[in-house]
């Protein structure tokens, strides 16, 4: 059995900085992007980091679990109004 994966909060940090890297450079180079275009891409930008070693099996771990969050059509329903942006 796997043990319990909780990433640090500067670990999660550091997923959306990552996250939002990748989006931006498919910004600049795809014409069409959607969803399944920016998890494919990133799904390529992270095995090529962890196999270069420029991201530890920690951290793409940490990217994995911010894309689910952020990539799944749940993300597309409207939020309560208390979760508003201040």
């Amino acid at each position: 059995m796997e043990a319990a994966f909780t990433p640090t909060p500067a670990e999660r940090i550091d997923a959306i900085e990552q996250f939002l890297q990748q989006l931006v450079l498919l910004l600049e180079v795809e014409p069409e992007i959607n969803r399944e275009t920016v998890s494919a891409w990133i799904d390529v930008c992270s095995a090529s980091a962890l196999a270069h070693g420029a991201r530890t099996p920690r951290q793409t771990k940490t990217l994995e679990g911010l894309c689910r969050r952020v990539l799944t059509p749940a993300v597309d329903v409207v939020r309560p109004a208390e979760a508003r942006w201040s």
